[in-house]
């Protein structure tokens, strides 16, 4: 493998020599008849072989997301004739199904074999893995990016009236002297995974909830009517951002690069798959998620 995840270095196109043997390859016979290395009359003639082929379903990766992570940039860079991605959206309280394992670190479940992970900023992904019961030694976490926070309030609240140009970010001590009490955290309304209301801790992480980012949306539709705040990573009030809500940064120490207790953590984002169920397939689509070109072998045609 490569430092980004992809076919082993030194691999890339044939030689002009081996080109050029190529082309020589095929034309007539001496009868004058076509040779049976143009595939004259033979079915699927003309189609690409090998790992282009039409016939050949190209492999597919099943990603994990969760509310806020928009990967169709990578996805797109990543799909091709050879590989494909189908998304299973989760929210943030199934971000660790696809990581359950057993004692000796093997996947319970095959699919998804890759998923994003959210955790404070301040915090490492292994507190957020063993609070789901998930041991960190059999998980590899490649971190992608930070995420900033901000406040969201009903257009009637007291706090909307802040002035941002003027005062900048909300200071958290605005948030201590509301209340913590008029805090809708979105955790309070999200429904259970299908399976936990009977007592299965081994819920299906295919399964998909009726309503993504249900929680995230009640916490909004209660600050919207003038009742309390709620605080999002930006990424997700941007995705269920309503008209009667206003958003506003909330002070982050990120953004003074000292943790020194004033602002708010904010959070990371990154990709978590088992040990187990690491694979060139897996290693590929984290290359291109952190900017790393990915090669893609020539296909027959190409090649000459």
């Amino acid at each position: 493998m490569g430092p980004c995840g992809g076919l082993p270095e030194g691999e890339g196109p044939l030689s002009p020599a081996r080109r050029g043997r190529s082309s020589r390859s095929g034309g007539r016979s001496r009868s004058g008849r076509p040779s049976r290395s143009e595939g004259a009359g033979r079915p699927g003639a003309g189609k690409v072989a090998g790992a282009g082929a039409p016939d050949s379903p190209p492999e597919t990766l099943f990603l994990a997301t969760i509310p806020g992570a928009t990967p169709s940039k990578w996805v797109e860079r990543f799909t091709s004739r050879q590989r494909r991605v189908q998304l299973v959206n989760h929210d943030d309280a199934q971000q660790t199904d696809h990581l359950r394992h057993d004692a000796m670190g093997e996947p319970l479940t095959p699919l998804p074999q890759l998923g994003y992970l959210r955790w404070p900023a301040d915090a490492e992904p292994a507190d957020v893995l063993r609070a789901a019961g998930v041991e960190p030694q059999h998980v590899h976490v490649v971190r992608l990016y930070e995420e900033r926070p901000v406040v969201c309030v009903g257009r009637e609240h007291l706090l909307a009236a802040w002035d941002v140009d003027a005062d900048g970010p909300v200071p958290l001590r605005e948030l201590v002297e509301i209340g913590e009490h008029e805090r809708m955290d979105p955790a309070r309304f999200a429904p259970a995974p299908a399976g936990e209301d009977d007592g299965d801790v081994h819920v299906d992480p295919m399964h998909e909830p009726e309503v993504p980012g249900a929680g995230e949306r009640m916490a909004l539709e209660i600050v919207a009517s003038g009742a309390g705040y709620t605080v999002l990573p930006m990424s997700v009030a941007r995705m269920f951002g309503r008209r009667d809500v206003v958003v506003l940064p909330l002070h982050c120490a990120l953004d003074d690069g000292v943790d020194d207790g004033r602002g708010h953590p904010g959070w990371a984002v990154g990709l978590a798959w088992l040990k187990a169920a690491d694979s060139e397939l897996v290693q590929q689509f984290v290359g291109v998620s952190r900017g790393c070109l990915l090669y893609t072998s020539p296909s027959p045609r190409d090649r000459g």
